[in-house]
């Protein structure tokens, strides 16, 4: 194989990890800023509405792409009641997929929130990765629900507070 065809290979190879890496940044800002976006106005950051808006896409993939109910999220995050409905646990899924917060061997990765988020709660995100990590079901729905119902065991008023609103 000749020298530049190789050395176009690892440019190739080296703008792919590039961009894996922008991508996966790019997931964690958008989930601090849903966060940011269901905290009341008085107590928030000001947000571009463009990227409010695309955070709003994203959600609204997610529940055209699994059937979840809206009616059935808006009630159990207002009841703080996890449904067990298998829409919603592809819903969980998908919104911890497009945020980079599960992995493709379906292994949660909320740690990685530490990343854009304040340093008073890094201590919260590493207690719950260490109390639950990946709680394993048959299938990436049925994992993202196993772990977010550990989650909301060890520390629901967190998981309720911070983390459920985001993605309902």
């Amino acid at each position: 194989m000749s020298r530049s065809l190789k050395n176009s290979q690892l440019e190739l190879n080296t703008f792919w990890v590039e961009a894996k890496m922008a991508a996966r940044h790019l997931s964690l800002i958008l989930a601090l800023l849903v966060i940011y976006d269901l905290i009341p106005v008085n107590q928030g950051v000001e947000i571009n509405p463009m990227i409010i808006k695309q955070v709003r896409k994203l959600r609204m993939r997610c529940l055209n792409q699994t059937g979840a109910s809206l009616e059935i999220i808006d009630y159990s995050v207002k009841n703080r009641i996890l449904p067990t409905d298998p829409e919603i646990k592809c819903f969980l899924y998908c919104m911890f997929d497009l945020f980079g917060l599960i992995d493709s061997q379906n292994i949660m990765h909320l740690e990685a929130l530490m990343e854009v988020l304040p340093e008073e709660i890094h201590k919260t995100i590493n207690e719950l990765v260490g109390a639950c990590g990946t709680k394993k079901g048959k299938d990436g729905c049925d994992t993202a629900y196993e772990t977010v119902k550990c989650y909301i065991a060890v520390n629901g008023k967190f998981i309720w507070e911070e983390i459920i609103v985001l993605i309902g």
